[in-house]
């Protein structure tokens, strides 16, 4: 077919051209119109369902042509396929949104018209006494009523969080039973524990009881040992995920009852001489396939049907750092990835999550407007946010349909990609240079040394000092909220209370902020300046 479909376009553009005639036929305009994709026999196109998003973290395919999507900052949205209407459902209001925390994962009941619930996964905080943010993660349960989401339910709670390393992903499998992969949270010892839930893959009821055949008693943990799940899928009951490595061996897995999977102690296989002692004793299960240098394994997708047959039984994985669409084919029994294959890299930039319509379509969303790119810019050089994150649509395009593409105004062919790009240094280090530093001297002249004194020393029981204080050789994040909104609740520092009110400092740039701290943590903290602008800006945009 793929022969009949090339030879039909170089026909008819012959015909064109032998015309004689200058001026060209009509021109077709795909509405949201992003590419071609050419696989060996099948022709695909790929368009924008919809744009000017922020970090569209999970999609699903839902009831009458609605895709639903969450987006990192705290809202639940859909959008409907024919005519790009959006309608907002819900924003969870207690969200807390930084870097890798925020409205995560979710999933609609499979019987939804007769069970219309809508499960997410998301981030909440509070202050504790020193202003540092605790974190913690739960999945709630949402009613779909007239439009709205209501009746919201808490189904599990209090799930280690971090800044970082959250998960997650879900799904509902053909036994009607709720899967959630989390992350480490940063509390790695924590993974080889059967009592906590992070660094695990849970199972639940859908109403958040524990199911009877679970492998540990009275818990939701069905297996173990995983650093920071990112995808989730199911295949004819068997159950895959993909995960981040560290800077080596990002993973897809196939999960199994009760199983260990190493973290943090084995990264990808067992090959490593201490590994191997470790994983005799242990009984880990290694991966189907790991990649060093890490890709940002993301969202994970099983596809088995015919519209596309180059990808039929194949687990479709999103890449963050890889920019890229991966296909891997599986075996016939499905226990093993046969062959891997690269698609989209680099023509979308970052992508995050990816489901199947009803028609065997792909939708793909990315992730360009989250903090990796500000904080990695030498990894992103050219990513596309004019038009913020988006919804991709990848479909099949009928033979009755050829002659509109091949008279489209302007037309851009993708193939398979022979080989992966060479990735960057990932390089995290950051150190602020003379420039900055002199830039953070003047600023905090300007806006700081009149209450804590050019000495950095404050003024003992009113203000407090910035020399030898936690507060500005610890948590950044901290130090950063400090700057954007004050402080107007009694502080210690040193063992000393102050109860000074310290206004806010919002109005200034987030170079400026950054070069201050930067100034006062190498000047007074004795630690390395090593906040960055960006930090600030998603620090601000959480608040």
């Amino acid at each position: 077919m793929g022969k009949r479909i090339i030879l039909f376009l170089l026909t008819l553009n012959l015909l064109l051209s032998l015309s004689g005639c200058r001026v060209e036929g009509p021109k077709f305009e795909e509405p949201g119109y992003l590419a071609h994709l050419w696989l060996d026999s099948t022709l695909l196109l790929v368009t924008t369902v919809a744009d000017s998003l922020e970090v569209p973290w999970d999609i699903v395919v839902g009831p009458e042509d609605w895709i639903w999507f969450t987006q990192q900052k705290g809202t639940i949205s859909r959008v409907h396929t024919t005519t790009g209407d959006i309608q907002e459902l819900a924003v969870i209001k207690d969200v807390f949104y930084r870097k890798s925390t925020g409205l995560l994962s979710m999933v609609l009941h499979p019987d939804f018209e007769n069970n219309p619930f809508v499960f997410v996964h998301y981030t909440y905080a509070h202050k504790d006494s020193n202003l540092m943010d605790r974190i913690r993660s739960r999945i709630i349960r949402f009613t779909f009523k007239e439009d709205a989401l209501e009746d919201k339910i808490t189904i599990l709670d209090s799930i280690p969080g971090n800044t970082f390393h959250n998960g997650s992903r879900m799904m509902i499998s053909n036994d009607s039973k709720l899967w959630i992969g989390t992350g480490d949270a940063g509390l790695t010892d924590q993974t080889q524990d059967q009592n906590t839930l992070n660094g695990k893959v849970l199972r639940l009821n859908p109403d958040g009881t524990i199911p009877s055949d679970n492998p540990f008693k009275e818990s939701p943990v069905w297996s173990l040992g995983h650093r920071n799940v990112q995808g989730i899928a199911e295949v004819q009951g068997a159950v895959f995920i993909s995960e981040h490595g560290p800077i080596n061996d990002d993973e897809i897995n196939l999960v199994e009852k009760g199983a260990n999977y190493g973290w943090p102690n084995i990264h990808g296989f067992c090959d490593l001489d201490p590994e191997k002692e470790y994983c005799g004793n242990h009984n880990i299960r290694e991966p189907l396939i790991a990649w060093t240098p890490t890709l940002g394994t993301a969202g994970l997708a099983y596809y088995n049907n015919k519209e596309i047959p180059e990808w039929k039984n194949s687990l479709l994985l999103c890449t963050l750092k890889g920019q890229s669409l991966r296909v891997l084919n599986l075996n016939e029994d499905r226990s093993q990835i046969s062959n891997e294959h690269i698609f989209l890299q680099k023509a979308f930039g970052r992508i995050r999550d990816v489901a199947i319509g009803k028609e065997g379509e792909i939708y793909l969303t990315t992730s360009n407007l989250d903090w990796h790119p500000g904080h990695q810019p030498w990894m992103y050089d050219s990513l596309p946010t004019e038009k913020g994150d988006r919804i991709i649509k990848i479909k099949r395009i009928s033979q009755g349909s050829q002659e509109l593409w091949a008279q489209l105004s302007r037309k851009k062919i993708l193939r398979e990609d022979p080989e992966a790009f060479k990735l960057p240094n990932e390089d995290w280090n950051f150190i602020a240079t003379d420039d900055d530093l002199i830039s953070g001297q003047k600023l905090y002249t300007t806006h700081c040394a009149a209450c804590h004194r050019p000495d950095g020393k404050g003024n003992t029981g009113q203000i407090p000092p910035l020399t030898e204080s936690e507060w500005v050789s610890g948590d950044r994040s901290r130090l950063i909220d400090v700057m954007l909104q004050g402080i107007s609740t009694p502080i210690t520092v040193n063992g000393i209370m102050y109860e000074g009110e310290m206004p806010a400092y919002g109005n200034l740039r987030d170079d400026e902020i950054s070069d201050i701290l930067n100034f006062i943590r190498t000047e007074f903290g004795d630690t390395a300046g090593n906040i960055i602008a960006a930090d600030v800006m998603h620090q601000r945009k959480g608040l």
